[in-house]
């Protein structure tokens, strides 16, 4: 009996300790196999609200204003208004013509939770009023975008812009070298840069940036800018000089002296081609050759010139080189 009670107990345990050997490894492989299937079919799964706003954004980036407009209310009717969406409505009515309803739509995203969207808002606005000739209340909506999220490039070089053209170079000094070194290879970024050291008369600098930003980085990928691009900051150069004329009575200010020239690390102005980032930059007034004080009110603001190069509404520059759309 105790040889019997001994070996019933050995089965018990032996059966207690489940499947075991060959065929249980193979069902825990199975079972992980299984598993990483089914995450896999998480990760591909395709979110059909994601790729529309993905659409729509490309359109935007590729200048595309007026269908991507419709494709804003499309989107709105199938699947709901949200603060994304929203903010592209409003980028595609500044864009199109329609400030009032821009502005409204900007202003009813500066009271959202998110930080970011009441940033893009407020840049939003800063680019409405500046392509208004609303110099100062550009720079105000800028400055508080600035405040929120003081590492994005473009918001410090559409800043910079603003107080170039309301003739305030002194006030561009700060953003405009932060923007350059935080995003050495945007070149409509570089080009502020560029039309800020020309204003304030610092051409050497001036001249050692257009050629860094004239040659190709690399082979088989072409320069940031061209000779549209030098045409364009010309005119830019002509209208900020005209701004700062009429600020200060009719004389442009003193040049920079060289000992209080900022300098700008070699380093910082070394390009590298980067893909198109989606931004809004400011549009400027028209050019207005003088050589003496503007008379009566700002200039007129035109149509905001185009970036094929950028993919976005880019009144700064037009590079021809295509280069490729962000998602």
């Amino acid at each position: 009996m105790p040889l019997l009670a001994l070996a019933a107990a050995l089965l018990t345990g032996c059966a207690s300790k489940g499947p075991q050997g060959y065929g249980a490894a193979e069902q825990s492989t199975a079972a992980q196999a299984q598993q990483q299937m089914e995450k896999a079919a998480q990760l591909t799964q395709i979110d059909p609200q994601q790729t529309y706003l993905n659409l729509i954004r490309q359109m935007q980036q590729a200048n595309q204003w007026y269908a991507s407009l419709a494709h804003t209310q499309a989107f709105e009717r199938q699947y709901g208004s949200q603060p994304q969406i929203r903010l592209m409505r409003a980028d595609a009515l500044r864009n199109t013509g329609q400030g009032p309803l821009a502005e409204q739509g900007y202003q009813a995203l500066l009271a959202d939770p998110d930080s970011s969207t009441v940033a893009r808002a407020r840049r939003g606005l800063g680019l409405l009023y500046a392509s208004q000739a609303q110099y100062p209340n550009a720079i105000a909506q800028l400055e508080m975008a600035r405040q929120i999220n003081p590492i994005d490039a473009d918001v410090l070089s559409d800043l910079a812009y603003a107080h170039m053209l309301d003739g305030q170079t002194e006030a561009a000094h700060l953003p405009v070298l932060q923007a350059a070194q935080l995003a050495p290879g945007n070149a409509r970024v570089q080009l502020n840069l560029a039309l800020y050291l020309m204003a304030s008369d610092q051409k050497a600098q001036a001249s050692q940036l257009l050629q860094r930003l004239s040659q190709p980085a690399t082979k088989n990928v072409p320069a940031l800018i061209d000779a549209n691009s030098m045409q364009t900051l010309q005119a830019q150069l002509q209208t900020v000089q005209t701004a700062m004329r009429r600020r200060n009575g009719g004389e442009l200010p003193a040049p920079v002296p060289a000992a209080a020239a900022p300098l700008v690390d070699g380093a910082a102005l070394a390009v590298s081609p980067l893909p198109a980032v989606a931004t809004d930059p400011i549009a400027a007034p028209a050019a207005t050759p003088s050589a003496g004080p503007a008379a009566g009110p700002g200039p007129a603001v035109p149509t905001a010139l185009r970036s094929t190069a950028a993919g976005n509404d880019s009144p700064h520059i037009t590079n021809t080189p295509a280069r490729p759309i962000a998602p």
